[in-house]
């Protein structure tokens, strides 16, 4: 019968599959959600991120459509969920989308008693990447990802550590902790006048390339995959490599 339960087919709550994905920010609209009833009833606005041409970088199951939808109650509270997605964790302040759209900034339009200071209602704010690629990715700490943070949870009125959303790369900005930078931008920097052991090492101690699955695949790949992260480099025209001390050198274009 097909309404008899069963201990197959289980998923992950109201997660839903996707733990680190990229997608173009396709529309983001709000609804009233309305929780409790008579006086005690009160309404909250749920914003839609709707996403396509998603880009799955991991997954508790396989996702194989081309878009996917976060929904998450608008809060003015850092602790929230829409708090995680706009200013990451307490243990990681490079996430959150403020804290990757800001890098851009210099320290004087950080600086509030410069003459050059960029209000926070003046920068960068999600709903202007309507059509950019966002990175997001779920802090549940596991597999590598930011460890979640204490939320208010009202099934037991008390905090407890809740996965949430949040953002770590935008496009035309870079990735959280970059500094404006993209993976590939850091990954260069650090092949450049290295050998493949050193670079390897460095890369993947970084958390810009951390972020970045599918560069950090290709950085792993065997040293003889001809699609590995430094033999395309070289194939590609932006490196060289040295055969009798294998460092490798970022080709300078000619002024």
């Amino acid at each position: 019968m097909a309404d008899e339960p069963s201990t197959r087919g289980l998923v992950e709550g109201d997660l839903g599959p996707l733990r680190r994905f990229t997608g173009i920010l396709d529309s983001m609209p709000k609804e009233p959600q309305t929780y409790g009833e008579g006086e005690a009833a009160r309404t909250t606005q749920r914003v839609k991120l709707n996403c396509k041409d998603i880009d799955v970088k991991e997954a508790v199951e396989p996702y194989h459509f081309p878009i996917y939808t976060i929904t998450i109650s608008e809060s003015n509270k850092k602790k929230s969920r829409w708090g995680v997605l706009s200013e990451g964790t307490p243990e990681d302040r490079s996430i959150g989308f403020n804290n990757v759209a800001d890098q851009k900034l210099t320290p004087e339009q950080h600086d509030p008693s410069n003459a050059n200071y960029v209000k926070p209602a003046d920068r960068l704010e999600i709903k202007h990447c309507i059509g950019k690629r966002l990175g997001f990715v779920m802090t549940d700490g596991e597999d590598g990802r930011p460890k979640a943070t204490d939320l208010y949870d009202g099934r037991i009125d008390a905090d407890r550590p809740t996965p949430a959303w949040t953002v770590y790369e935008i496009e035309g900005v870079g990735v959280a902790g970059g500094q404006g930078t993209s993976a590939m931008e850091v990954a260069m920097s650090k092949l450049d006048g290295k050998t493949l052991a050193d670079f390897n090492t460095a890369a993947l101690a970084d958390p810009v390339i951390r972020n970045d699955t599918a560069l950090l695949a290709a950085i792993g790949m065997p040293p003889t995959a001809p699609n590995s992260f430094a033999n395309t480099m070289v194939s590609t025209g932006k490196f060289t490599k040295d055969e009798a001390s294998g460092v490798f050198s970022k080709v300078v274009a000619a002024a």
